[in-house]
C-alpha cells in the first residue's frame, strides 16, 4: 500500500528554508517519490491550520518513506526545515 508524507507548516525563516529546498532536492533521487502537492497558499477550510504550507510526497510504501527520511542524506538537511518553519508532518497509508 502507497504511503503519503505529509508536511504542513508557517514558514519562519524564508532564506534557511530556500537552503533546505536546495540540498532537499538531491536526496530523493536514489528514492521512489512522487511529488503530489507543494504550495505556499494553501486554504484551511476547516480547524486551525499552522500555516499555508503544505507538502505532499507519495511513497510505495511506509517502509519506503522511512527509508528516504531516516537515510544520512535527508537527516543533514532536515534540521534546516525544522528550523525555517512551525508545523507538523504525518506518514499515512495511502490508498
Amino acid at each position: 500500500m502507497s504511503a503519503l508524507f505529509i508536511a504542513i507548516s508557517k514558514i519562519t525563516d524564508q532564506a534557511k528554508l530556500n537552503e533546505y529546498l536546495a540540498a532537499a532536492g538531491g536526496t530523493m533521487g536514489n528514492h521512489p517519490i512522487e511529488l503530489v502537492a507543494f504550495s505556499t497558499d494553501a486554504k484551511t477550510i476547516e480547524g486551525t491550520s499552522p500555516g499555508p504550507r503544505i507538502v505532499v510526497l507519495k511513497f510505495p510504501d511506509q517502509a519506503a518513506a522511512m527509508a528516504w527520511y531516516n537515510s544520512p542524506e535527508y537527516q543533514k538537511v532536515v534540521q534546516l526545515r525544522l528550523d525555517s518553519t512551525e508545523g507538523f508532518a504525518v506518514l499515512c497509508d495511502g490508498m
